[in-house]
């Protein structure tokens, strides 16, 4: 831990008028003018970085877009949001067929992330993208369901795997699933180990997926609000492509008006996530939602709400800054392991991919051709970590 008891120590970030437009209108009140000049171009500029356009689209009408923004910003957010919109309605329509072939092969999933919160009604339509589904089966079925999307003609994806789902399965259309055999962060009150379906289903955790049929779930509330807080958090923490922003959106969204009670449900499910790391969440959201953020000092403060906020606006803004949040990702993994162990195998995953996956990457089927695969992932990796180890130099990362 660093500074106020979290795991960052970010740097310094102005609020702009453009960045507390950004932050307002994707999270605040939006009845009313914005106030003050405003650069239209550098506050969409500043939406996409954060991962805010879209949002800000679902919640904002027209009218005052045009207004605030200047025509030409508030057409291309608009039409940036419209082919975001065009893009989840593709993988949503996904869902009924999943949950169709859960219902064929008498198999339970519990739909998680953008999944479960598009099932639970929780989602304005347009204001979250998604890359793939998530759902959460028992081992023995993921690995039953994941044969039997192969045979249907799903591919294996490239996308690296991990210990907590099987290889990313793509269909004919370009959508992408993601078979999770536990949630990392997510544990049953008093236990430590990252929950799967069965400890969730004894727990009393999981409940009925509305129109889906008897073999679709959703997590219940509060270990759904404690999923995403350590999703975002703890297992991305801005340290790729996953944006903070989107799990404080999510939690905002989950818990309207009751934050803090609601984050101190969701606290005895986390595993990995800090109590000030839940504070300062709780009391960002807030925030946020109230439109509040005239008290912030993002420079100076040392609070963790203002740290929390600079740490998300760094990690978007600042190439350094997120460069180093790579490397203490990598060295403080999210793990219900001991740390060394969970290292040791993200790096062997990293270094040595299987070979499907460098097939599926770079092509090449001879034994010839695998080795020469081998070779050249090998060189691009040992390049790829002297960038990290070097931008975390000069980046002065925690």
């Amino acid at each position: 831990m660093t500074s106020a008891g979290l795991p960052f120590t970010p740097p310094a970030v102005a609020l702009t008028q453009e960045l507390r437009w950004v932050l307002g209108r994707a999270f605040g009140p939006t009845q009313g003018p914005w106030r003050g000049a405003l650069d239209g171009a550098e506050a969409l500029r500043l939406a996409g970085a954060l991962c805010l356009a879209d949002r800000i689209g679902a919640r904002v009408a027209p009218p005052p877009l045009l207004a605030e923004l200047g025509r030409e910003a508030a057409l291309s957010l608009s039409a940036g949001r419209l082919a975001t919109m065009a893009r989840m309605r593709r993988l949503i329509a996904l869902i009924p067929d999943l949950a169709s072939l859960a219902a064929a092969e008498g198999v339970p999933v519990v739909l998680v992330k953008f999944a479960g919160l598009h099932a639970g009604g929780h989602l304005a339509e347009g204001a979250r993208s998604a890359s793939d589904l998530d759902l959460l089966l028992r081992p023995d079925d993921a690995t039953r369901a994941f044969e039997t999307l192969r045979g249907r003609g799903w591919l294996v994806s490239e996308v690296m795997t991990a210990d907590h789902h099987l290889p990313p399965l793509l269909d004919d259309k370009g959508r992408l699933v993601e078979l999770h055999t536990h949630l990392p962060g997510l544990a049953v009150p008093g236990t430590r180990r990252f929950a799967g379906f069965d400890a969730l289903l004894d727990a009393g955790a999981l409940e009925p997926a509305p129109g889906l049929g008897p073999y679709v779930h959703l997590l219940r509330r509060a270990p759904m609000v404690a999923h995403l807080v350590a999703h975002g958090l703890a297992h991305h923490g801005g340290a790729d492509a996953y944006p903070v922003t989107r799990m404080l959106g999510d939690v905002i969204d989950l818990l309207p008006g009751r934050l803090e009670a609601g984050l101190g449900e969701a606290r005895e499910w986390m595993s990995g996530v800090s109590a000030a790391e839940v504070e300062a969440v709780a009391t960002l959201c807030e925030a946020l939602e109230n439109g509040a953020l005239e008290g912030m000092d993002t420079v100076n403060g040392g609070r963790p709400a203002e740290l929390l906020l600079r740490h998300v606006l760094a990690g978007a803004l600042d190439p350094g800054y997120r460069s180093g949040l790579v490397v203490a990702h990598v060295l403080r993994p999210l793990t219900d392991e001991p740390r060394w162990w969970k290292m040791l195998k993200t790096v062997r995953r990293a270094a040595f991919p299987p070979r499907a996956q460098l097939a599926a990457r770079m092509g090449g089927a001879s034994r010839g051709g695998r080795l020469r695969r081998r070779l050249a992932h090998a060189a691009a990796f040992a390049g790829h970590v002297s960038r990290l180890a070097l931008n975390a130099i000069r980046g002065h990362p925690s």
